[in-house]
């Protein structure tokens, strides 16, 4: 059965760009397709079953306006680079990599479970037990701490990219923005760089520097605020303002919003979400060794830089902010361009 649709089914007269849908039931070599997960800018995830072992697995399909996208393809076929070099319990696995196939698709792990956000809203307004959060948070840096040895930077660390399952263990997913030591460098200045989530992406990526260790580290850091108070330190009306905090000011003391946070578990939190990187942790070893030997760290008392002020510095957070828009506007017209062009040919 080979069920397979198109916007341009639908959408013809419109002239719009087309992108391939699997329906329930459409065979992609020997995965059978039981549904539709979700979709974003990149891909299309299906959860889907290999009828040679019974398995439930998750396919994720280009979109079709990629595929005529260089830079925006090679982002998704370094994931699959990714998942061939990182294997570690924590980390959603890459699966047959090296079968041959009929088209462009990534098969990776089934995780049957939820999001570390949805967890954190069914106990909104509560905050997460720090028992609860300390466990979370030390399988996350594990796993990245496992992968920066190995040359693997996610730059993406936010709550929707973990998982936990339904045995409770962390799996950290979407390596579609991670950056890969040693790759080839494919993507414009400025647009391949400040890659992230405005509440989790750490000062030198907003301000379009090549997010690495550090920014992981930052976006960890953030999580653990977030778990052990019910919000990030940084909180504004807009992207923007969110964005000038980031890069303007050192986040407030965690025992403002928590005062009944041990000093010990403080003083790591706040080590790892220092706006200047060269203060905090140095690797994400050293932040994981700490969270799990918390006795045998030494409260220090938390001195925040000061702001940066003055007219300049905001309008140049502006500036970035708007090159930031306009370069990923440009992206997506070139991407429907290409589109339109590869249809065209066809």
């Amino acid at each position: 059965m080979n069920c397979r649709t198109t916007d341009r089914d639908t959408r013809e007269s419109a002239r719009e760009p087309m992108t391939t849908t699997y329906m329930p039931g459409t065979r992609i070599d020997h995965y059978e397709i039981i549904k539709m997960l979700g979709h974003g800018g990149m891909n299309r995830v299906y959860l889907a079953s290999d009828v040679r072992t019974g398995q439930k697995v998750v396919l994720k399909t280009p979109n079709d306006d990629i595929i005529g996208n260089v830079a925006l393809f090679e982002r998704y076929k370094r994931e699959s680079e990714i998942g061939n070099r990182i294997k570690h319990s924590n980390v959603q696995h890459m699966l047959n990599t090296e079968e041959q196939r009929s088209e462009q698709y990534l098969v990776v792990e089934y995780i049957q479970g939820q999001t570390l956000r949805t967890k954190l809203e069914e106990i909104a307004p509560n905050v997460m037990p720090r028992g609860e959060a300390l466990r979370i948070v030390i399988q996350i840096c594990d796993a990245l701490a496992y992968c920066h040895e190995h040359g693997v930077y996610h730059r993406d660390i936010k709550p929707e990219n973990i998982m936990i399952d339904d045995d409770g263990n962390v799996k950290i997913i979407d390596f579609g923005i991670a950056l890969l030591e040693g790759a080839r460098r494919v993507t414009w200045r400025g647009l391949s760089n400040t890659v992230g989530t405005p509440d989790y992406m750490s000062p030198e990526q907003i301000k379009g520097e090549r997010g690495t260790a550090s920014s992981d580290i930052y976006a960890v850091g953030m999580i653990l605020y977030e778990l052990l108070c019910g919000h990030t330190p940084f909180e504004g009306e807009n992207i923007f303002a969110v964005m000038n905090q980031h890069v303007s000011q050192d986040p407030p003391s965690i025992l403002q919003c928590n005062p009944d946070i041990p000093p010990e578990l403080a003083t790591v939190v706040m080590h790892a979400i220092r706006r200047d990187p060269e203060k905090r942790y140095k690797t994400m070893s050293e932040m994981l060794h700490d969270l799990e030997n918390l006795p045998a760290v030494k409260p220090v008392h938390y001195h925040p830089d000061a702001p940066k002020e003055g007219r300049a510095w905001v309008r140049e957070v502006r500036i970035a902010s708007i090159i930031i828009i306009a370069l990923l506007i440009i992206a997506i017209a070139l991407g429907f361009l290409a589109q339109y062009v590869h249809y065209a040919a066809h």
